[in-house]
């Protein structure tokens, strides 16, 4: 094995890294993610979509874009702390924290996130995410 092969896999590791890194940083400006993402690629939010517009399936991309857009007009983000990753070939696991504000009530809250990401080549085409949506229906509540 060449030197260049045994730094192939750290090369990857390092190139998911920072995709993460851009989702994460980024989420909150849905125009500076589309290049991050396949044209097919889907979002899956945990919740049913009965009951609450962001839950359920997003697909195509403009699709996965227009959901974080809407989110981000209702939901201010105040801090973002990354947790942990795990990396598996074209997958990974990441756990963080979201700091976010209602805009329209100003309530604000810290709410863990669980992120399933999968890519096929340097592109996004899969993610599920999961926190708890009732801690985020409690920032829309008015104080009385």
């Amino acid at each position: 094995m060449s030197d260049s092969d045994s730094l192939s896999p750290r090369r990857v590791h390092s190139d998911f890294e920072r995709i993460i890194d851009a989702m994460l940083e980024r989420r909150g400006d849905p125009r500076l993610l589309e290049a991050l993402f396949a044209p097919e690629a889907d979002w899956l939010v945990n919740g049913d979509p009965a009951s609450w517009s962001y839950a359920g399936l997003r697909v195509p991309r403009d699709s996965v874009l227009a959901y974080l857009g809407a989110f981000a007009v209702e939901f201010e983000r105040k801090s973002l702390l990354r947790l942990d990753t795990l990396i598996d070939g074209e997958q990974a696991c990441v756990r963080y924290e979201l700091e976010l504000r209602h805009r329209g009530t100003g309530r604000e809250a810290r709410l863990p996130f669980l992120c399933f990401i999968r890519l096929e080549g340097a592109l996004i085409v899969e993610v599920s995410e999961m926190f708890d949506s009732a801690s985020l229906f409690r920032l829309r509540e008015s104080r009385c």
